[in-house]
């Protein structure tokens, strides 16, 4: 890293090459965090997790008892050891709130006056933060497997809902009705998710083990179905065709919108190029799953020189290199099945939900980052005094 500084100064390295090392560098570092802690509120199994993308302060959960929570991640007290504290909890015996478990929470994409929960009591509803109530609540007749709504949607709002049935809703939020379905799937859909540079792709995956991709403008069906097999396969009629060997349960594009990562009940990770629509092939091996048919929430962080994906695999945490899927690093903290994770890039954290009501920080090593920036300071062996480091770096909480 002080080679990479060096470079910097001497204008040999670009800032954004520069800023790359780092977060790779914190990345490889990271592990649970041992300053600060997520309060604990929930009383059943965490389901899902979101941050927002305005101010990446808040954090949004969902329990399979129908709680939601909403914790402030700001750190204000001046020193690197704090808790997040509980803001707002919407309990399951609230006339509002959902009576089943919650499949997907997701904070409005441009601001977080509003989020939107969906769940297994089918219904999807559209929540105003400031008074905790739903400003809309929109019936299906299928039970929920999750939703998703476009970050960069510009002409139009609509919130794709994926359900135990073979059509995707599209329902715009304006109105609350059902603006059209996509028909393609045979069985249900486990999972749907807008691009995120174009606001009229939607992928989704199904429990018939295929993955579509969908122009919602066009009414003669799906775009393009993904193959495995890049087509290679013997008799590969498009009825025959799969993208995973089990139900599709996880979908998350990169954030360039190039690439495409799907999870599998066949415990496998595909990277798939959209242009292309093709199986880049790259070898994540075996993901461990406690149960074939159970939904996990992936995430990855784009920012670092190594694209990183973080795969939730029973009770830890799985960190692969996105392009050669080689396994960097394993996650554990958590006492329980891991159901989903979110990645924090504005302070390189990683935050996971799981079945032991737990939401675990992790963190890049920052004794390790104490150690590199002041390698003479006398609690690691050098001379400089602890007062000049303890207003930046004090562990004592007062």
């Amino acid at each position: 890293m002080l080679r990479s500084l060096e470079m910097l100064q001497a204008g040999l390295l670009a800032p954004k090459s520069f800023q790359s090392a780092v977060i790779t560098n914190r990345l490889f570092d990271m592990d649970l965090s041992e300053r600060s802690i997520i309060r604990s509120c929930h009383n059943a199994g965490i389901t899902t997790l979101d941050i927002d993308r305005a101010e990446e302060r808040y954090l949004l959960s969902g329990a399979k008892n129908g709680d939601i929570a909403i914790h402030d991640l700001l750190n204000t007290s001046g020193h690197p050891s704090y808790a997040a504290e509980v803001v707002c909890r919407i309990r399951r015996d609230s006339l509002y709130a959902h009576k089943f478990c919650i499949k997907t929470a997701q904070w409005y994409p441009f601001d977080t006056g509003l989020f939107i929960t969906s769940a297994m009591d089918q219904k999807l509803k559209i929540w105003d933060t400031n008074i905790l109530k739903p400003a809309d609540t929109i019936s299906v007749e299928h039970n929920i497997s999750g939703h998703h709504m476009s970050s960069v949607s510009s002409k139009h709002s609509l919130i794709a809902v994926a359900m135990k049935y073979p059509h995707i809703k599209l329902i715009d939020p304006k109105t609350g009705s059902h603006s059209h379905e996509l028909r393609g799937h045979q069985t249900g859909v486990a999972s749907v998710r807008w691009s995120p540079i174009s606001e009229n792709l939607l992928a989704s995956g199904g429990v018939d083990n295929k993955i579509f991709f969908w122009d919602i403008r066009s009414a003669k069906g799906y775009l393009r179905i993904l193959d495995q097999h890049n087509g290679e396969a013997i008799g590969n009629k498009k009825d025959f065709i799969t993208a995973h060997d089990g139900h599709v349960n996880s979908l998350r594009f990169t954030d360039d919108g190039l690439f495409l990562v799907s999870h599998g009940a066949d415990n496998r990770i595909r990277l798939w190029d959209v242009a292309l629509c093709k199986n880049t092939l790259v070898n994540f091996g075996v993901i461990p799953s406690a149960n074939a048919h159970f939904q996990v929430s992936i995430d990855m962080c784009c920012d670092s020189s190594l694209p990183v994906l973080f795969v939730p695999s029973k009770n830890c945490i799985i960190v692969h290199d996105l392009f050669t899927g080689c396994k960097l690093k394993i996650l554990s903290g958590h006492l329980g099945v891991v159901t989903s994770c979110v990645y924090r890039s504005r302070t390189q954290e990683l935050y996971s939900s799981g079945n032991d009501m737990n939401i675990l920080l992790w963190t890049p090593d920052v004794e390790r980052e104490l150690e590199e920036e002041y390698p003479h300071s006398p609690c690691h062996g050098g001379g400089v005094s602890n007062s000049e480091v303890s207003d930046n770096w004090s562990s004592d909480e007062n």
